[in-house]
Parts: structure tokens; C-alpha cells; sequence
């Protein structure tokens, strides 16, 4: 049980540590029974506790079994047995209207949480029918909680709106078409277990999808809307008790057999509903298994819950998306597509999001290489992946590319001209590639763990000592495929300057909320997660918190981390697409960084 509670406190920490003088702990249910979590704060006592929450010493030491007097130690966490007359919340009473010059950066969102009143009642009081109603320079009307004075606007630390309520009720219904080997979280406490409290503190306050807008920002997409004609739907904004109706489709099985990536995907959702619910938000998903079948998937938009949906993620395929896309449309439902990248002339709707960074963009962080002021140097080996070798010589576009082919020894990797006819010209020097002056960039195209092991060792030994961007500088690109290469030594990596680009990164360690999240799901699974599973996770994360914030033609302004990799959306070819392509760079001082 003192294992349960110290890995509790992940869960409520952003609820419960912000204020130890104002605390009002939060109700949650454990065992089946009802309870408070109070932070332990200078001055308390297992006596006194008694006492302030009108229960026994005993009662307390039973919920928390390993306690002991002398462990009260600050900031750390207890269950207290739950009255209903215990710490009853004031009933909020709203004094008589207040004003407010409205200022850059302010929304109907920011004012009710500032002023701790809803959306519903400043746009009321104001006579406004639309949020977008609300411009810098003017006054509104606002209606602050009696007791409360407005929050500061210069305390970055968001409190939950109403930390003493019991959190919201989130529902993972997994309807008839999941079969029963699907595997299902357990949605409670424990599965936090592990986690740092701050890293959950760093994961809740780093890692919120914004809300503030450019207002001068705004206007643009405004005037490029009407300048193009662009017919971008205005979604239904839910507001905070109202329950948000989602159906997620998936592939859970083919052919009888479970595809393990997108049960990771689903498992991704699981822990985001977590979340959801502990943020207050009311969700209930149904999820249909479309087996990669249309014939199913017809099926399936003929049931209620499909119809009734307000948000649908999935499906990932293109000919299923053709039969979806039309019917949301007809009810102006927003449609996610978390993994394809979708040709436009295939299927295209201005209800359609894209999640999947789009290949248009893949190597646009690129472009200071491929700008004429670095010397390309294309390498092969024995076997190569010749499709990625024309993707990136279609970045390069008519710059000079010289090539070269490496053999492998056992002492390393040698080099040599490679002949138009393909076959292996005369040899060149190490030094030719890395060395030699001006700034060099060598694409190694090898598709083999062992070959790409060789050649970047080889090539490393001459640049370890380089500095990054100086004007003899030499790094190499590779394809994104080698992040998962099982190789004893990566030191090449990093010695070689290596450059990749990913269109999802889940490996991050110096960062927090992967952490968070890989420990979540070790201790709700057993098994590290994929991709797949961080994918599913920012899908909900994202979709369910915009429909109740907003989900707009604004998106476009925002840079979205639901948890470490950033989407950056924009309206082309009559969609939403995802722009945001991670950048990865081995630094040779054998640190990781990402663009």
C-alpha cells in the first residue's frame, strides 16, 4: 500500500502540490472506497489530521498501512477516509459584474479560467454568439467567483479548474468488434507506479496544448480563407459536463491473426483516457475492429455508435477512409487519419487531419545542407536501399552529387569511385570525405546494420575531434530506418555527426514525458511502448482536449506536444496535414539534440 501511495502522488501532483497552504485534497476511489489525498504539509500530524478530516487514527492507518508518525514528512501523500460533511466545498457565489479591457493574447477560454466562471456565461453576459467575438482593446463584462480574485496572469502554473471534485467520468467501451485477446488497461491508480513526482509535474505543466492564439496570426488565416475561397468547417465546441462521443476504428485483427501495432495503438488511447479523466474531461469511446476489411467497415457505419460519434480517429487506410470521410462530412464530424500519409487525389476533405507528417516536408529541415554551400557526397555499400537513395536525391534536386561505393573489411570501410556503368572505379582517401577542406555532407544510402556499423565508424574516426558547423565541417545523413538497427556499438553515430530524420520519435531520454509514459506502460503491460503506442496516445490527447477547447482553422497557429513529438498542421490540397518532421542529431560530444 506505501508503494501504491508514494506512486500516487504522480497522478495528483499537479492538482495537489501547487498550494500546501490553500490545499483542498482531490476524492478518489480506492478499494472501492472513497477518499481524500492530502499532501502532507508543515505542521501536520496524524492527530491533527484526525482531527481536521473528523475521522480516527485508526481509519487513516488503515488506508495507509506502512505509516508511521515520524514519516510524515513534507509533500508526501495520504488517503483519509472520505464524510461527506468532511471539507465540504464553498458554494460558489458570483459577485456583481466586474470589467475587463480585453488584452493581445486573451480568449473567452483564458477569461474563464482566469476569473474561475465558464465559456457559457461570459459569452453570455457579453451577448456574444461566437468566441471569435472577443478582440484585443475592448471591455467585457466578467462575473469573478466571490470569494476569488482573478488568477495572475503571470503565474505560469495552471491549477486544475475544480481540484476537490471527483474526477470526471471517462469510458473505454470496447464494443463487440474488439475480440476478447485484445488486451485491455485496467484503468486505475496503480498504473503509475514508478513514475517520479517530477516528472509528472514536468510532464503536466511542459506539455499543455496551448490556448492562447496570435490574434495578428488569426486575422492572416482569416484573410487567406476568404482570398482562397477555403471552405474550412467550424466544429462543435464541447464544454466542460458535456461527454464527448468518439469512435475509433482500427485493424485490432486480420485474417484471425491480432496486429500487434495497432493493439499498442490501442493501448496508447487506454493511457490517454487516463489522462482525459484525470483532467476532468468526460469521453466515451467506442472502438470497432475493421479487421482491414470493407466489407466489415461497412458494417460498422451503419451502427449506432458510429453515427452518433462527434470525433472519429481512424480508420488508417485509404479505401477506408473513402467510405468514412463522405458520411462525416454529411454531419461536419471531424475525421483523424493517425498514421497514413494520404494522396490528396485519392481522398481529400476540409474535415480530414492527417497526423502522419507528410512527405512533402521530410527533408525541409534540410535545407541549409542542400542550400550549394556543402560539398554531397552520395555512398554505397554492397546492398543499399535504393527508394530512400532517390528520395533524398529528389531533396538535392540539381546540386552536384559525387558517388562513391564503400567496401567493408574487417578493419573498417574503404572507398571508391562508383562508375556510372556501377562498377567500382579507382579508390579515394578517408580524408577526401571528412577532412579536406570546406563543408561536406555524406549520404551513406547501405541497408545493412553491419555495412552502416563500418562506414560511419570509419568516417567518425577522422571527425570526432570536428566541430559542429565550423568551415571544414563534415557530418553524414542516414535513413531513418537505422534508429532501429540492433548494433552492439553506436559510437559511429555520434563520431560521424549523424543526422536522421523521423517523422516520430518515441526513444527520447531526456525527455520527461516519454518517461513518464514508458513507465506507465511498463507497469501496465509489461513491455516497452512502441511508436504505434505514443501515436495513439497523441491522438486522443490532442482531438478529444481541442473539441472541447477549439478545434478550428487556428490549429494552424499552434505548434501541439501531446507528449514529446510537436504537430504543426496546415490547410493544403483541401486537408489538415501534419508538417513536423523531428530532426535527429548525434553530437559528438555523444549527446543527443532534436530540431
Amino acid at each position: 500500500m506505501m508503494r501504491l501511495i508514494r506512486s500516487f502522488l504522480t497522478l495528483l501532483l499537479l492538482v495537489t502540490t501547487l498550494s500546501a497552504v490553500a490545499q483542498e485534497p482531490l476524492v478518489v476511489v480506492v478499494d472501492g472506497k472513497k477518499c481524500y489525498v492530502h499532501t502532507i504539509v508543515e505542521g501536520d500530524t496524524l492527530y491533527s489530521l484526525s482531527k481536521s478530516y473528523d475521522v480516527s487514527i485508526k481509519q487513516i492507518t488503515e488506508l495507509n498501512a506502512s505509516i508511521e508518525a515520524e514519516s510524515l514528512t513534507l509533500g508526501t501523500h495520504l488517503y483519509i477516509p472520505y464524510k461527506e460533511k468532511a471539507k465540504e466545498r464553498k458554494r460558489t457565489k458570483h459577485s456583481e459584474p466586474k470589467y475587463h479591457k480585453v488584452e493581445h493574447g486573451d480568449t473567452i477560454y483564458s477569461l474563464a479560467r482566469r476569473y474561475k466562471t465558464t465559456e457559457a456565461e461570459l459569452l453570455e453576459l457579453n451577448g456574444f454568439d461566437s468566441p471569435d467575438r472577443l478582440l484585443a482593446g475592448m471591455t467585457i463584462m466578467v462575473r469573478a467567483a466571490e470569494s476569488d480574485e482573478p488568477a495572475s496572469k503571470s503565474n505560469n502554473v495552471k491549477k486544475s479548474e475544480e481540484p476537490a471534485k471527483e474526477v470526471a467520468e471517462v469510458e473505454s467501451v470496447a464494443s463487440d468488434e474488439v475480440a476478447n485477446d485484445v488486451p485491455v488497461a485496467e484503468i486505475g491508480v496503480d498504473t503509475m507506479m514508478g513514475v517520479t513526482a517530477d516528472s509528472m509535474y514536468s510532464f503536466f505543466t511542459e506539455h499543455r496544448l496551448q490556448d492562447v492564439l496570435d490574434e495578428k496570426r488569426m486575422r492572416e488565416i482569416d484573410s487567406l480563407e476568404e482570398a482562397q475561397k477555403i471552405r474550412i468547417p467550424v466544429f462543435k465546441r464541447f464544454q466542460r459536463g458535456e461527454t464527448l462521443k468518439v469512435a475509433l476504428l482500427l485493424p485490432l485483427h486480420r485474417d484471425g491473426r491480432v496486429l500487434p501495432a495497432y493493439v499498442d495503438f490501442y493501448r496508447g488511447v487506454l493511457l490517454a483516457l487516463e489522462d482525459l479523466r484525470r483532467d476532468g474531461y468526460a469521453i466515451h469511446v467506442n472502438v470497432f475492429d475493421t479487421e482491414r476489411s470493407l466489407e466489415r467497415l461497412n458494417k460498422i457505419v451503419q451502427e449506432d455508435a458510429f453515427i452518433n460519434a462527434d470525433l472519429i480517429v481512424g480508420p488508417v487506410y485509404k479505401e477506408e477512409l473513402q467510405v468514412v470521410v463522405p458520411l462525416a462530412e454529411e454531419r461536419n464530424v471531424p475525421v483523424v487519419t493517425p498514421l497514413s500519409d494520404i494522396n490528396p487525389a485519392d481522398i481529400s476533405s476540409p474535415v480530414l487531419f492527417q497526423m502522419q507528417a507528410d512527405r512533402k516536408y521530410k527533408y525541409k529541415k534540410y535545407a541549409r545542407f542542400f542550400d550549394g554551400s556543402y560539398t554531397i557526397n552520395l555512398i554505397f555499400a554492397g546492398t543499399n536501399d535504393l527508394a530512400y537513395a532517390q528520395d533524398i536525391l529528389s531533396a538535392v534536386g540539381d546540386l552536384p552529387v559525387n558517388r562513391y561505393i564503400a567496401s567493408i573489411g574487417g578493419s573498417g570501410a574503404t572507398f571508391a569511385h562508383y562508375n556510372d556503368d556501377g562498377s567500382r572505379g579507382s579508390g579515394v582517401s578517408v580524408s577526401s570525405l571528412t577532412t579536406a577542406a570546406g563543408r561536406k555532407v555524406n549520404i551513406v544510402v547501405a541497408d545493412r546494420d553491419y555495412q552502416v556499423a563500418k562506414i560511419l565508424t570509419t568516417l567518425g574516426e577522422r571527425t570526432k575531434n570536428m566541430s559542429r558547423n565550423s568551415s571544414n565541417d563534415c557530418f553524414v545523413i542516414g535513413n531513418r530506418e537505422w534508429d532501429d538497427f540492433e548494433l552492439a556499438d553506436r559510437t559511429g553515430y555520434f563520431t560521424s555527426g549523424l543526422s536522421l530524420i523521423t517523422p516520430y520519435n518515441s526513444k527520447r531520454r531526456d525527455n520527461d514525458a516519454i518517461k513518464v509514459f514508458e513507465a506507465r506502460f511498463l507497469r501496465s503491460y509489461g513491455i516497452r511502448p512502441t511508436a504505434f503506442a505514443c501515436r495513439g496516445y497523441d491522438a486522443m490527447m490532442m482531438f478529444c482536449t481541442k473539441m472541447f477547447t477549439g478545434l478550428d482553422k487556428y490549429i494552424m497557429l499552434e505548434s501541439i506536444t501531446p507528449l514529446a513529438t510537436p504537430y504543426k498542421f496546415i490547410f493544403e490540397d483541401g486537408m489538415f496535414i501534419n508538417t513536423e518532421w523531428v530532426h535527429i542529431l548525434f553530437q559528438r560530444d555523444f549527446t543527443v539534440t532534436y530540431e
